[in-house]
């Protein structure tokens, strides 16, 4: 194990940074910087000299010296050590600060890199694609400088395998190999020698793309070339309640029927499957019941020497491992973990990889948020009254209380509906401004009381013997329902609303927040950590402008030096195979006006029939959406109608499989649907997508000096980010051809967003005509199609 005396040194620097942040400066004078910091000195009203390290990312500062006599040069190492050992220490604690240039030479992994893509790939069917490997090329290079970069990489670049790629190398090659041995100081340098990269995503699919068909193919083929020596390795994570506990297993099989038990007997044993993402057989009530739950597994459980989710994280723990795929939000919990100076859900990693990165902000303000909803209160007191003894005082006592806890759950969330300024009943809201008043603060308190006084009056003693693992799962859940609960009666710092949700029948109220700051915290928390960072997506700029991307994560917080950016554009031929055509028939949009709407209608019929079916139908609102799918379903039109729901796939399913329909959709096929081929080749967008005002957006308003400067600095690029990912439906792979037909009259030539939005999207043939857009069918598809 190496120790911090044999470790190499750089130079203390002592020029002054051009740009030293305000936060720095307000302490006094730059004296040199080390070990991610500034120090600097201030002399007092009294004549004493004041040393403050101050760090250069975060700009947390401690006080390291007060002197009566000024510090000497000769000082300045005894003061660098003692930076080293601050707790607010920037990258390493081991090396001071070096210029991004100062790296290991990575040009012999470049070399591998440009081999691997333009030789070897194509030996096994893979065409070499310029901008894959200068991708590739791109990510190495932010890895060897430690930096972070928004590399956003349109659909044809075949970005997965430049960052599988350029990951490997940096970690097969390590290339970060002198930095590893001092960011993790407990680490002996054996583990820090082989740190795993942690790719996170948004959706299930990709995660399972990588693990099973990426990650084994890229390996076999470099082994079989002589670029690897042992196969990649790599696993999902995972939440713990997606595998099956001993413990609650055995208690559900004691418990259940006949046919329940042969349900759950495959999953019984040491060898048996434990991962309920492939238990279709059994019902989401049984899962919930034989998961690992919420609270923490004890080593001292009955079950814990024969547990299989325990040996499962730590096979998936092994350092060795190269990669460790996950979900946005385990990742962010991951992380969460780290700061508040909890167990980490990861093993240390050396690199990141954040794919889908245009879903990030959305994760992060799930697990920065907090979330009350109006069932679970009732739910917990329910759990209460059931696990509590009636034939005692204190018993009843505890009844009294969770009953009240339920009242005062309902009282809330009916003052807070109340409350809801009234809106127009066709209107798409799901975010409705929560308004705290002095009654709905009131309830707050109260909830925070009662959920304090229940868990300190439910003692063992009120509770039956088979049901103390049971209480004991449950108060640690009302206990933080209560944090979340008195975090929202201090709400300056936080923005509230509330959301209305539905899941078939059920409809729940949420009360939501999220903090103010959230990008400043992720620079904290994340950004500022000095790990190599790759965020990726199809859609991350407008008109090559990452502005307002690097604003919502707080990225605009990162020193230009360590922040880069790229756009990879689709390698695809837009030109020959994409057709736009812009309406001159739809009046300008508006919602609530039926003839509005009925022009919509007629629009889409036209096309449709110049199409031949195989469209999809793209609205900002669901409300507009089954008005006009009501209105053309009367028509009796010749291919099969579908619409998607909120939360429902199955009409997706249903078009796919019909290979000729009409679809009406909003929402999530906005982003991430996948079909490739001739059953989308028409691709309507009824209105440019501009996000509906919410309480979110009403702060953010709040930010900027006036309305104009808010729609330029965010609703326009937010909108043709938006757009991209509306038009990325379409042309999915090389040979697909198809129209994107867009009827916002603020589309049309001479209009307001004409020309940015020509040039957000790919290159391509513009028209007016449906006749044309009938030729262009007719010129590119098979005889086949118009069966």
């Amino acid at each position: 194990t190496l120790t911090e005396n044999n470790l190499h040194e750089s130079e203390i620097i002592y020029t002054c940074p051009a740009e030293m942040p305000h936060a720095a400066k307000k302490h006094g004078k730059f004296l040199f910087a080390a070990y991610g910091c500034y120090l600097i000195e201030r002399q007092t009203d009294s004549g004493m000299f004041v040393y403050t390290a101050v760090n250069t990312a975060s700009g947390k500062a401690e006080i390291l010296s007060r002197r009566k006599l000024q510090l000497s040069g000769d000082r300045y190492p005894d003061m660098a050590a003692k930076i080293s050992a601050s707790p607010i220490r920037g990258n390493s604690r081991f090396t001071i600060d070096k210029d991004p240039s100062d790296q290991p030479d990575g040009s012999r992994l470049l070399e591998t890199a440009q081999r691997i893509f333009t030789e070897i790939l194509p030996l096994h069917g893979y065409a070499l694609r310029e901008k894959q490997l200068e991708l590739a090329e791109h990510i190495l290079a932010v890895s060897g400088q430690r930096g972070i970069s928004l590399a956003e990489s349109e659909v044809g670049t075949g970005k997965t395998h430049a960052y599988l790629v350029a990951a490997l190398l940096t970690k097969r090659g390590r290339l970060n190999d002198f930095w590893l041995r001092g960011h993790y100081p407990r680490q002996s340098w054996a583990e820090s020698a082989h740190m795993p990269v942690v790719i996170s995503t948004s959706s299930i699919a990709l995660q399972n793309a990588i693990v099973t068909d990426y990650i084994p193919e890229l390996s076999r083929i470099l082994m079989l070339h002589g670029i690897i020596r042992t196969p990649l390795t790599a696993v999902i994570r995972k939440g713990k309640e997606h595998f099956i506990c001993e413990k609650r297993l055995q208690r559900y099989l004691y418990n259940a029927d006949e046919r329940t038990q042969a349900l759950l007997a495959p999953y019984v044993g040491s060898c048996a499957p434990f991962d309920l993402a492939g238990a279709d057989t059994l019902t989401l009530h049984m899962k919930r019941g034989v998961c690992v739950s919420g609270g923490k597994c004890a080593v001292s459980c009955s079950h814990a020497h024969r547990c299989r989710y325990f040996k499962h994280l730590r096979e998936i723990n092994d350092p060795s491992m190269d990669f460790q795929i996950t979900n946005h939000n385990y990742f962010i919990a991951d992380m969460l973990h780290r700061i508040n100076g909890r167990k980490p859900l990861l093993p240390h990693y050396q690199m990141i990889i954040i794919d889908e990165a245009h879903k990030f902000l959305d994760a992060a303000r799930a697990m920065y948020g907090l979330e009350l909803t109006d069932t679970e209160l009732p739910m917990l007191a329910q759990e209460i009254h059931a696990f509590t003894s009636d034939k005692s005082h204190g018993g009843i006592n505890v009844h009294r209380l969770a009953k009240k806890l339920e009242e005062q759950s309902a009282k809330l969330f009916q003052r807070l509906n109340a409350n809801i300024p009234a809106v127009d009943e066709n209107a798409d809201a799901e975010r409705f401004p929560a308004i705290f008043d002095n009654e709905t603060t009131r309830h707050l308190k109260s909830i925070a009381g009662i959920a304090a006084d229940i868990v300190e009056a439910c003692s063992d003693s009120y509770v039956q013997p088979s049901h103390k693992d049971r209480r004991s799962k449950t108060l640690w859940r009302l206990g933080m329902a209560e944090k979340r609960v008195s975090s929202l009666r201090d709400r300056d710092n936080l923005i509230c609303w509330l959301e209305k949700r539905a899941e078939g029948e059920i409809r729940t109220d949420v009360l939501c927040a999220i903090p103010k700051n959230l990008g400043e915290r992720l620079h904290c928390d994340l950004w500022s950590q000095g790990i190599p960072i790759i965020l990726t997506s199809g859609t991350l700029s407008a008109l090559s402008d990452f502005t307002r991307t690097k604003e919502t994560l707080g990225l605009n917080h990162v020193p230009e030096r360590l922040l880069s950016d790229t756009s990879m554009p689709s390698p695809f031929d837009h030109k020959n195979n994409t057709l736009l055509y812009i309406s001159n028939s739809v009046p300008f949009p508006d919602q609530q006006d039926k003839r509005y709407l009925a022009a919509v209608a007629d629009e889409i019929e036209r096309l449709v029939h110049a199409s031949h079916g195989h469209a999809a139908v793209l609205f900002t609102s669901y409300n507009a959406m089954g008005q006009v799918f009501a209105m053309l379903k009367e028509r009796n039109l010749s291919y099969p109608m579908f619409q998607m729901g909120r939360r429902d796939t199955t009409a997706l399913e249903k078009f796919k499989a019909n290979g000729n329909g009409l679809l009406f959709a909003s929402g999530s096929f906005w982003e991430g649907i996948d079909i490739p081929g001739d059953a989308l080749s028409l691709l309507i967008i009824v209105k440019l997508p501009f996000a509906a005002p919410d309480p979110i957006s009403d702060y953010e308003q709040t930010l900027y000096s006036n309305m104009d400067v808010y729609k330029a600095r965010v609703l326009v690029p937010e909108m043709l980010i938006k757009l991209k990912q509306g038009f990325g439906r379409l042309i999915r792979t090389e040979t697909d051809t198809g129209v994107c037909s867009i009827l916002d009259s603020r589309a049309r030539e001479g209009a307001a967003y004409h020309d940015r939005m020509l040039v957000a999207l790919p290159p391509c043939r513009v028209t007016s005509s449906v006749e044309a857009v009938r030729q262009f069918m007719a010129d590119r598809k098979p005889l086949t199609y118009f069966k």
